[in-house]
């Protein structure tokens, strides 16, 4: 890897909204280098956790003889 590629910084901002009745929504905005990339409501970006780990573990499961397909 190029040492003059500068790494890609993330920022999580999480934004919650209170109705009457408590917690009503929580939103996720996620940034690369002070970039706008996604805007999500939970559900959403704990489906996308959930992607981002089966993704970051195909190298283990291919190491371990499996194949990292759904």
């Amino acid at each position: 890897m190029d040492d003059n590629v500068e790494k890609a910084v993330f920022r999580v901002q999480k934004t919650s909204y209170y109705n009457k009745n408590g917690l009503f929504i929580e939103e996720f905005q996620i940034c690369m280098n002070g970039c706008d990339s996604i805007m999500c409501q939970r559900e959403e970006f704990e489906d996308l956790y959930k992607i981002m780990g089966i993704a970051l573990n195909d190298r283990k499961e291919e190491t371990n003889g499996r194949s990292g397909k759904f």
